[in-house]
């Protein structure tokens, strides 16, 4: 293609036809412009397309990782809401210090020992994070789900690697001297069920555990779920765009 149009400057040059040389010399550079631009538009288009699909994926992906997580904190959230009823129903029995031993009570106090924890899709959003969180191209998602697991995740890893095994460490020695047959979060059996029942310092575990999990677990899905939730239906109508 090049010899062709070499070629017929050659030609226009020994004619004597300087004019038309120089017009087609202009006509070829417009040409040569003109097809630098369509491969750049072609190569853009091209470009755009591999990180729309990316973008798509990941998405989809976030999205089905935050369905799973909202699962495990509907169901952790319905029961630490029952465990904190249970544990409310025994702080207002230790009120009565004649009160009988029956074995139904050992539910109860299993309530107040064990750690209590999820393990969430964090390693999914730190690989965004240092990959490049700018694929998502809508800047109101993106800001979402950073401040999702910057914050109400990183707030729940606080609770379950931080505040959860040093409550523990509060708990475990009172219950491994004073009860027997544990399970923990589902039944502790009393050594000595007069020692435990008038014992100030178990009536204040049980206080303790049930401010706790309230304003921690209780507080913290509530205020996380609704923004995941708001999440995966604003994904669902970006992808549909």
């Amino acid at each position: 293609m090049i010899k062709f149009f070499r070629n017929i400057r050659k030609k226009l040059l020994l004619q004597g036809k300087t004019s038309n040389y120089l017009k087609y010399a202009i006509g070829e550079i417009v040409l040569v412009v003109i097809g630098i631009l369509i491969a750049l538009q072609i190569n853009n288009w091209n470009t755009n397309t591999i990180r729309k699909a990316d973008e798509r994926k990941i998405l989809i992906e976030l999205q089905k990782g935050l369905e799973l997580d909202r699962d495990k904190m509907v169901v952790d959230l319905a029961s630490c809401k029952v465990a904190v009823e249970k544990m409310k129903q025994l702080q207002t029995l230790l009120k009565d210090k004649n009160y009988g031993y029956h074995k139904d009570l050992d539910t109860l106090f299993g309530q107040v020992y064990g750690i209590r924890k999820l393990v969430l899709n964090n390693a999914f959003y730190e690989d965004l994070k240092s990959s490049s969180l700018r694929i998502i191209n809508n800047e109101d998602i993106r800001l979402q789900i950073v401040q999702l697991f910057e914050q109400n995740y990183k707030g729940l890893s606080d609770i379950f690697y931080v505040a959860e095994p040093s409550i523990n460490e509060v708990i475990r020695p009172y219950y491994l001297s004073n009860f027997h047959d544990i399970e923990f979060i589902k039944k502790a059996t009393p050594n000595s069920f007069d020692w435990v029942w008038n014992d100030t310092y178990f009536q204040n575990i049980v206080d303790f555990r049930i401010i706790a999990i309230t304003s921690n677990q209780v507080m913290a899905y509530e205020k996380a779920l609704p923004k995941i939730n708001e999440i995966i239906e604003a994904i669902d109508v970006y992808l549909k765009l």
